[in-house]
């Protein structure tokens, strides 16, 4: 019978053993040659694109915050105790040093009480300055005295090349300060929501429900865009997703920062683009192909903003404005689609005279407009 002392030596040594017919095992099979060999080397450049997406993630997600509402109730159902605030989770851009924060106004819609919070954990409670329907933002405000805020800053959408890499940062279902790639697949989008005042840069960084209202930025952590919306027939990310563009998204926090709310210019007509879809319309009129349009109207080309439909008592009428007159240039600006034409528009300070270019009856005629202000869409 073996003793405790020479049992655990005689242990050692199998263990010995058994340690060196492993190593001559993985020898034997060539582990011990590929253990030794080096890693794969990765190309420096590669290596400077993975830091460049660092830093920008670094530097950008300082700047995003996730946000919690509280939905506004109806006052019946609180009277019957059937339903407590419903929660809306979304995501905003600081873009003041003193606390305003940028977001979507879908987020916002219905704003009992919002609570912001960022990376490390600190929240504070956030006020409405004010929203845009038409655009789709709004603008909160938080009180961080003592906390130094870095406003992210913004690049120039109209810059913005398709195949840019970008990153989209927000809070997909939850997840705060989630940070996502892709590219920048198209410019100028727009949808079918409704809204009059769409310039989408269309990505393909995932974009969920949760990163509405977050920061799409370019590889030097500048703002490009608002993520807004996801085209999909499943609710979650397929591949296409939307975002305000910052041109845009600057244009309308400058205005909510001074009035609180956005004051557009107004004509009150009805536009079309110059393609087929109006040919279409205008078929009972002997229209039948885009070349006999163009002719109809004195273009070489499809350019401007064809007039389908003059509101009485507003802008445009009170100028002499007419069905068919096509807007080519408006305040010595090239009118190249009704987009454009809504938006050179829209510019404009309620109240200004000024000039556009009309084609009517194949003759450029000079119309004095003074451009009235577009009523405030609620919803």
């Amino acid at each position: 019978m073996l003793t405790r002392t020479t049992s655990a030596i005689a242990f050692a040594a199998l263990l010995t053993v058994g340690v060196a017919g492993g190593i001559a095992l993985q020898k034997g099979l060539g582990w011990g040659a590929l253990a030794a060999q080096e890693r794969v080397e990765v190309p420096a450049s590669a290596k400077q694109l993975q830091e460049a997406f660092n830093r920008a993630a670094e530097f950008a997600t300082k700047s995003v915050v996730h946000i919690t509402t509280e939905a506004r109730p109806e006052p019946e159902d609180w009277f019957w105790g059937l339903q407590a605030p419903a929660q809306n989770i979304g995501s905003g851009v600081i873009v003041s040093a003193d606390g305003h924060i940028l977001t979507n106004h879908h987020v916002i819609d219905g704003f009992r009480a919002g609570l912001v919070r960022f990376g490390d954990g600190r929240e504070f409670r956030a006020e409405l300055v004010g929203d845009d329907p038409e655009s789709d933002l709004a603008l909160l405000k938080i009180e961080a005295a003592g906390v130094k805020l870095q406003p992210l800053p913004f690049a120039d959408s109209d810059k913005v090349r398709v195949g840019d890499w970008v990153l989209a940062i927000g809070s997909p279902f939850g997840y705060s300060h989630s940070v996502s790639a892709g590219i920048i697949s198209a410019k100028h989008r727009r949808t079918a929501r409704g809204l009059p005042y769409q310039d989408y840069l269309q990505t393909d960084a995932a974009i969920n429900p949760g990163n509405s209202g977050g920061a799409l930025v370019n590889l030097s952590g500048e703002l490009v865009g608002i993520n807004t919306a996801i085209v999909s027939q499943s609710r979650a990310f397929e591949g296409i997703g939307l975002a305000i563009s910052s041109n845009l998204a600057a244009w309308v926090r400058d205005r909510l920062l001074k009035d609180g709310r956005v004051r557009r210019g107004y004509l009150g007509v009805g536009v079309a683009d110059l393609d087929q879809n109006l040919v279409e319309s205008l078929r009972e009129d002997g229209i039948r192909r885009l070349e006999d349009l163009l002719a109809d109207v004195g273009l070489e080309e499809p350019t401007g903003a064809f007039i389908t439909q003059v509101t009485a008592g507003e802008a445009a009428a009170k100028a002499g404005l007419r069905y068919g007159d096509v807007i080519i240039e408006f305040d010595a600006k090239k009118i190249r689609s009704l987009q454009e034409l809504l938006f050179r528009v829209a510019e404009c300070e309620p109240g200004r005279k000024v000039t556009a270019k009309v084609l009517r009856n194949r003759k450029l005629r000079d119309v004095e407009i003074e451009v009235g202000e577009k009523p405030r869409r609620t919803r």
